[in-house]
């Protein structure tokens, strides 16, 4: 097990996880926007690779991790306030992120030969304890399709949380086996859906 410095005081609404090495104002960043509406913030800074797995699957550099009860708890508490705080905070991070720079790590054979998707940043949504969604930012898009897919996530776990899909577009997120209890998706620019990501397709 990797050593990890935790911030934590009981589970919190939002973890960050932030890897060894990197500004500490990036915390700060992300509390500024946290902090007002009073959300729960904790903070992991872990070591980052080596990791013995199949590249989409391990930690970026950055990561949010949403529990569920954020979207049917505390939000019915906090109100849209602390909704629009959270993706303010997802947002800034992206922004910390783009302009990182990381080279993957990892067992031989379970590492792509080109990087289709951000090894800095990622937000995971938990649905239920054992299944959350990861998302994942395409690395050949631009800066506006990003955060379009950022502010699209949040607003699908916040909807899947609340039972606001049609049974054919949840089937549609899980067309690949979750592994480890993870569903991988991304944003597809052109229908501005989020979608399936097969974690072991390592074509370019």
């Amino acid at each position: 097990m990797e050593e990890q410095r935790n911030s934590l005081s009981g589970r919190p609404d939002i973890l960050l996880m932030i890897q060894d090495g990197l500004p500490d104002n990036i915390e700060a960043d992300v509390r500024a926007h946290l902090d007002e509406p009073g959300l729960n913030l904790g903070v992991i800074r872990h070591l980052g690779g080596p990791y013995a797995g199949v590249e989409l699957y391990l930690p970026t550099a950055l990561a949010l991790f949403v529990a569920a009860g954020f979207f049917n708890g505390v939000l019915q508490e906090a109100g849209k306030d602390a909704y629009v705080a959270f993706k303010g905070a997802a947002l800034a991070l992206w922004r910390r992120a783009s302009g990182l720079t990381f080279t993957a790590v990892g067992t031989s054979g379970k590492i792509s030969p080109t990087e289709r998707f951000s090894l800095a940043y990622s937000i995971t949504g938990e649905m239920v304890p054992g299944l959350n969604f990861k998302f994942l930012v395409q690395t050949e898009i631009d800066t506006e399709t990003a955060e379009a897919g950022i502010d699209a996530f949040v607003d699908l776990i916040r909807d899947l949380l609340n039972d606001r899909l049609a049974e054919a577009d949840v089937r549609a997120l899980l067309t690949y086996k979750p592994v480890s209890g993870t569903v991988l998706v991304t944003f597809d620019a052109a229908s501005r859906k989020i979608i399936p990501v097969n974690g072991f397709d390592r074509s370019v």
